[in-house]
Order: structure tokens, then sequence, then C-alpha cells
């Protein structure tokens, strides 16, 4: 499997991260087991290499809903990385048994100006 770009709809500064399911799946289309692996995902400001904002890890903005059919939650974080712009993330697994790192998802997270103060 080779990784996907997945752009988050815009999120309004200040706000709290919409929670978002994330699904994995072999290139056959079935359910990728991760249940031999640890989630990470960071946020970057500005660019792929920007300033590290937010590291989500489980129980820190990532949850399991089914880690046998690879089903990932991300959200119920305060968005208050550094005011609007646009914000640059992946998610990468470890795998404990082999130790190989695999990033399978990437994209951008815009966040939008905050009308109510």
């Amino acid at each position: 499997m080779r990784y996907v770009q997945k752009n988050f709809s815009n999120q309004i500064d200040g706000d709290t991260f919409t929670l978002k399911e994330l699904n994995f799946f072999e290139a056959d289309g079935t359910p990728l087991d991760l249940s031999d692996v640890t989630p990470k995902m960071m946020i970057r400001k500005g660019s792929w290499n920007g300033k590290l904002v937010k590291t989500a890890t489980l129980g820190d903005g990532l949850t399991w809903n089914d880690q046998g059919k690879g089903q990932l939650r991300f959200g119920n974080i305060p968005i208050s990385w550094g005011g609007v712009d646009n914000y640059y993330y992946d998610i990468q697994f470890t795998y404990a048994t082999s130790g190989i790192v695999r990033t399978y998802l990437r994209g951008i997270i815009k966040v939008i100006e905050q009308v109510t103060i």
C-alpha cells in the first residue's frame, strides 16, 4: 500500500477539531489489519517541514475504532496551533513486531479565521 493524500475540510481557529473516522485498506479493498501498529500523527504549520504544532498519539487525538479492521479516529483536540494558515500532517504507523515504519496518509488542514471570539 502506498500513501494517500487526504485534505480535511476547513477548520476554524480556536474551535475543537471535528472527529474524523479514518479507514485504511489493502490495494484489493480489504481492511488493513493494524493490530500490530502504534500510530502517530504530526501537524506542521505552513509547509511539510514547517514548525511542529501538534503531535497526536493514542489517547491524545488518536483513538482506535477497530484496530483489526484499520479503523482509526482523529479529532476532539483544540485548534490553537498558531492562527490562520495551512497545516500539513501525516500519520505514521510503527509495526511492533518488525519495527517497520509506514506512512499511509498525509494531507493539508486549512484553518480559517474565527468570527466569534
